[in-house]
């Protein structure tokens, strides 16, 4: 068990330095630049290569232009680094690195690494990736009916519930990571419930009572049980390669 998600502490990478979670003051420009993140190797038939090579000169087949990728990732490493980032290309292999004022390098031996504890931080999840086209189509059809049933609760909402429960002003909640305003959100969520159970439970000696201070997972893959019984999942991989 770690404290450093609810204190916001930076991870450290050799040759990089430290990698900070964002603050909601820096969401929308996180969120502007963030997408290649959502690119892993899985989206590509060749895997031999690293990833952050493989993403270079695939760019425009993902949806990039050369110069938009580079300062895309310049704008993310300098967010998360708090420090000026700039690109650069090596001469004799034409690949990218990155240089940061401080003097720390990320290129295609760490960004794997930097990007797993970008993506940790702040709660992001990498999307499950199917090769065979019917499965890919199936998951996306369950996320798409998820996302309709699911509450229209936007991050907004989130904020203004924790300031007005908590009593936090929005100038304060700027310096948050979404890890502690997710943490806040749940943690409040939960304890409204435990208080409705409460009520409950006065005229329904049956009804259960949760723990409002149970573990929250936030860290949980909303991606894993897509498809909740693995033997089915397992089935309908075969009846598709049939």
């Amino acid at each position: 068990m770690t404290l450093k998600y609810i204190f916001a502490k930076p991870d450290y990478v050799e040759n990089v330095g430290d990698v900070y979670p964002i603050l909601l003051k820096d969401y929308d420009r996180f969120q502007e630049v963030s997408k290649i993140l959502y690119i892993s190797k899985k989206h590509f038939v060749e895997t031999e290569l690293p990833l952050l090579v493989l993403i270079q000169f695939n760019a425009q087949h993902l949806g990039f232009e050369d110069q938009e990728l580079y300062l895309s990732l310049e704008e993310l490493f300098s967010i998360v680094m708090r420090d000026e980032v700039k690109f650069h290309i090596e001469p004799n292999s034409k690949t990218i690195y990155f240089l940061s004022k401080d003097g720390g390098i990320i290129d295609f031996s760490n960004y794997d690494i930097v990007r797993s504890i970008i993506m940790r931080q702040n709660l992001i999840f990498e999307q499950k990736v199917y090769k065979n086209p019917k499965m890919q189509e199936w998951a996306n059809k369950i996320l798409e009916t998820r996302q309709k049933n699911s509450s229209n609760i936007s991050i907004e909402d989130i904020i203004s519930t924790v300031s007005v429960l908590k009593g936090v002003n929005y100038s304060e909640l700027q310096n948050y990571s979404l890890y502690q305003l997710y943490a806040d959100f749940y943690r409040a969520r939960k304890i409204k419930k435990y208080e409705t159970d409460v009520v409950f439970k006065s005229v329904d000696t049956s009804w259960s009572i949760e723990d409002f201070a149970e573990d929250l997972d936030l860290f949980k893959n909303p991606y894993d049980d897509l498809f909740v019984d693995k033997g089915k999942l397992s089935k309908l991989d075969k009846a598709l390669k049939s």
